[in-house]
Order: structure tokens, then sequence, then C-alpha cells
């Protein structure tokens, strides 16, 4: 195919000023608004990283008081942790004192403890008896008493000591006021 210029060449040129002037006329146009986005953006960057610096600053000067903060935390949790101690210790207290008074009222003259021994809320007692009888009766007096809760006889055997026969008994249960 053979192609033909109709137009005469002075009229071609100035189509292709026309073109020309046209492409330039964008060209310049994309230039301006690409460089109006560069320093928009890097306007804006300035302006972000000064914030970042004002931030880490006050944030800087902010780290004595939330060490005092962590510190003022954890004295409040150690005193906390005193304070549920020694509500424990002024319950077991009170208890100790309950059950050394009440304990000396359930004991019949046939009837002796050798050791009592007390953890936490649970308690174990051993004792002696002449005869099966006063362990029933120590023992049902024993679970009539408020604090005392599941009293168990766990055993009862029958021991020699100092040539006397005598009923050796276990008692189990909780304490709780």
């Amino acid at each position: 195919m053979i192609r033909i210029n109709l137009l005469p060449r002075k009229a071609h040129n100035e189509v292709l000023k026309s073109d020309l002037a046209l492409l330039l006329v964008l060209l310049a146009v994309a230039v301006a608004v690409g460089a109006g986005l560069y320093f928009n953006n890097a306007r804006d960057i300035a302006q972000l990283k000064s914030e970042l610096s004002k931030t880490k600053q006050s944030i800087a000067s902010m780290e004595t008081f939330y060490k005092e903060y962590l510190a003022l935390e954890k004295q409040k949790k150690d005193m906390s942790t005193r304070i549920t101690v020694i509500e424990k210790i002024r319950q077991g207290r009170a208890m100790s004192a309950r059950i050394a008074y009440d304990l000396p009222s359930l004991v019949k003259e046939s009837v002796w403890l050798k050791r009592f021994k007390k953890d936490e809320d649970r308690f174990d007692l051993e004792g002696r008896a002449l005869e099966n009888e006063s362990v029933a009766d120590f023992v049902e007096k024993l679970s009539k008493i408020p604090y005392a809760k599941n009293v168990e006889l766990k055993s009862v055997e029958d021991v020699t000591e100092e040539g006397v026969l005598v009923k050796k008994f276990l008692v189990t249960g909780n304490l709780s006021l």
C-alpha cells in the first residue's frame, strides 16, 4: 500500500507544530502536577516527622511517670498479698483459740487426746480411749461443733500402752468459721 500525503507541506508543518505544542503543554501540565504532588507529599512527610519527634519526646518525658506507676502497682500487689496473708493468719489464730477452748469440753474422763494437727482448713486428731462408746460420744460431740465439718472417724485400733489395753482412734475433718 502506498501512502499519499494530500496536505500541502506548509499545512503539514502547522499540524506538526500544533501537535508538538499540545504535547509540550500536556508535558508541562504533567510535570507541574507531579511536582505539586511531590512537594505536597514532602511537606506532609516533614510534618509527620515533626509530630513523630514530638510524640517520642513526650513519651520519653512520661517514662519516669510510667516507671513510678509500675513501682506503685508492684507495691499495691505486695500489699494486697500481705493483707491476705494477715487475714489468713487472723482467721487461723481465731480458729486455733476456738479449738483450744472447745476441745476440753468434749473430752470425757475415759478419753484423752495425743495429737491435733491443723493444716489450712483440715484437721487430724489422734486420741486414746478406754472404751468404744467414749470414742463414739467424742466424735458425735465433735461433729456437732458448728465450725467442724465432715468429721469422720478414720480408724479405731486396740493398742497396749503402759500395760493397759486402750482404743487408739484417728479422726479427720474440715474447719471453717
